[in-house]
């Protein structure tokens, strides 16, 4: 997926204002380079596997008190990143389906491409509400289209098992993203996963 979304969004003012901002330049380096593993590693890192890869203890340590980098469930997060993620998957997954629906109509190909341009709009916020869910707790839901993402790998009973986990966890609200908070607790689960 790193090579299809090869770039974040990189706000300045946020830098500039943010509890980043607040933190010596050595701890900002090492925050800039784990933001590029993070987005090359589709936003799925594990604790451990960031301290092997990031060896200063003490650094990552100042990035975890200060909740710039937040653990949940032995996973990292980094939220402004796990946002963008979800907005450009989404727009990715749009252009797949516009691209072989394209191939397939000769008269009306130009209709069927998506303009694509050197950078994003969060356009797509507004696009999610037309999709219809296919589960909604208070403040998270998960779309039909991103349901069956996950059902690509999992049985539908597994799945549906791991959102009722989910939505019964006592800190949920701490979750931005039920499809990318679904997908890390399925991948922790490997013996669930579908035979292919």
């Amino acid at each position: 997926m790193s090579k299809e979304l090869p770039y974040f969004r990189f706000t300045v003012a946020e830098w500039l204002n943010g509890d980043i901002s607040m933190e010596n330049y050595e701890c900002k380096g090492l925050f800039a380079d784990v933001c590029a593993w993070y987005w090359f590693k589709d936003c799925s890192v594990t604790k451990a596997m960031l301290e092997k890869k990031f060896s200063n203890a003490r650094l990552l340590q100042i990035l975890y008190d200060s909740g710039i980098i937040k653990v949940i469930d032995d996973f990292i997060e980094i939220e402004f990143l796990n946002e963008q993620f979800s907005v450009l998957l989404n727009s990715l997954e749009a252009r797949k389906a516009a691209g072989s629906k394209g191939g397939k109509q000769k008269s009306s190909n130009a209709k069927a491409k998506l303009k694509q341009s050197s950078s994003y709009k969060d356009n797509n916020k507004d696009n999610n509400k037309d999709k219809e869910i296919y589960r909604q707790f208070v403040h998270l839901k998960i779309t039909i289209d991103e349901f069956k993402k996950l059902e690509e790998f999992y049985y539908k009973q597994t799945i549906d098992s791991i959102l009722d986990a989910i939505e019964n966890y006592k800190d949920n609200k701490k979750y931005k993203s039920l499809y990318l908070t679904a997908k890390k607790w399925l991948e922790k689960e490997p013996k669930r996963r579908k035979q292919l």
